[in-house]
């Protein structure tokens, strides 16, 4: 009997969820408890649902490891008092202050221009934002430390409005952070299977500082022009074969077909040679299996923390040379790939399809990745 009652009870939430959800893509109607909310339609995003009720915002987080489960929800109110309905962890909104844990999300604050709600950062050396690094040179910034383990004590003594961490899987409960008292936003856009999903996350974010009509706007720009580049790519017939990344203590992680960087590198009109892969986040491979269908590929991409040769690269492991494919290299030390793309995929799309199809024509104003010879 208990089994029983279970099952009804998950199949319940599994059906919630799923109506929120997609009521968020326009296609259904929001359940009945939260009908007095209109719905902001995501065009892409998967996990992530916006409610726009008449005096606070609900920012609904389905959980990217069971999405039959809601991971958070949110209820963003400039009166910071709690409407009588709403559930949810209470945001006052915008904030004047945040501890920002990553530079991805510290780019996207200043071009919505609210970098002065950065009040503290982590993991300061790998941010080439200027605006940050001078900021914490002068101190007005807080080095908070290492991101997977800050420091507390400079946590307490800045006294933010909101901490943003990454979210993983298995830090869904946040430890000594959750004893301050602070309200967590986790940051989990990176979960989403596609570039533009992952982008859309802008609009959550842009309404927790106050800049939710910028970041409606940007990301219009963003959707339209990347929508634009791909529709170039899909047109030609001849597709280049590509492969990605570089082996590590004898396995090749390479990005799987359902992957953000699977789905750029298919919209930019190649031919990714591990598309077929389940998956939405990287896949390891033996050298073997990777070898056997590198041998055959055009282009292979790889993103590395510093410069280096081709001769460097294929001398690291035995069987990198029988690899004809030229290699194009992002050194993520000098770039700032993983600060700039995450929010916006049509400036390495445009990179991309560059590299991939010049005869197009395409000039991108952003060269992630360099050729080495």
């Amino acid at each position: 009997m208990e089994t029983k009652k279970t099952s009804v009870l998950n199949t319940l939430i599994f059906l919630t969820v799923t109506l929120m959800m997609t009521a968020c893509h326009g296609k259904a109607s929001m359940p009945a408890e939260r009908a007095e909310g209109d719905t902001i339609v995501m065009r892409h995003a998967r996990n992530l649902c916006l409610i726009q009720h008449a005096d606070y915002t609900e920012a609904v987080i389905r959980n990217p490891w069971d999405t039959t489960q809601v991971l958070s929800r949110y209820i963003l109110t400039e009166k910071g008092t709690r409407p009588n309905e709403a559930e949810g962890t209470l945001l006052k909104v915008p904030f004047r202050k945040a501890a920002v844990f990553t530079g991805v999300h510290c780019a996207l604050l200043q071009e919505l221009g609210c970098e002065g709600a950065i009040g503290g950062v982590c993991e300061v050396k790998y941010i080439g934002i200027p605006y940050i690094q001078k900021g914490v040179k002068e101190g007005r910034i807080a080095d908070l430390g290492n991101g997977m383990a800050p420091n507390m004590e400079s946590i307490m003594d800045l006294q933010p409005d909101v901490l943003m961490p990454s979210l993983f899987e298995n830090n869904s409960g946040y430890g000594r952070l959750e004893r301050l008292g602070i309200p967590i936003v986790g940051c989990a856009e990176y979960m989403e299977t596609s570039p533009l999903a992952q982008a859309e996350w802008m609009r959550f974010y842009g309404r927790l500082f106050g800049k939710g009509t910028a970041a409606d706007s940007l990301f219009e720009c963003i959707e339209k022009e990347y929508m634009t580049l791909k529709e170039m790519a899909m047109a030609v017939s001849e597709k280049p074969s590509v492969i990605s990344e570089l082996p590590q203590s004898g396995k090749w992680f390479v990005a799987a077909g359902q992957s953000t960087s699977g789905q750029l590198y298919r919209d930019a009109g190649a031919d990714y040679a591990f598309s077929h892969i389940e998956g939405s986040g990287s896949v390891a491979l033996s050298m073997e299996e990777v070898l056997e269908k590198a041998i055959h590929a055009d282009l292979w991409m790889v993103k590395r923390y510093g410069a280096a040769t081709r001769t460097q690269l294929t001398s690291e492991q035995p069987g990198l040379n029988r690899i004809a494919a030229r290699m194009w290299l992002c050194d993520t030390q000098t770039s700032r790939y993983f600060e700039e793309t995450p929010f916006h995929p049509e400036w390495v799309l445009k990179n991309l399809i560059q590299i991939f199809h010049p005869e197009l024509g395409i000039e991108s104003e952003k060269k992630y990745f360099c050729p080495l010879e």
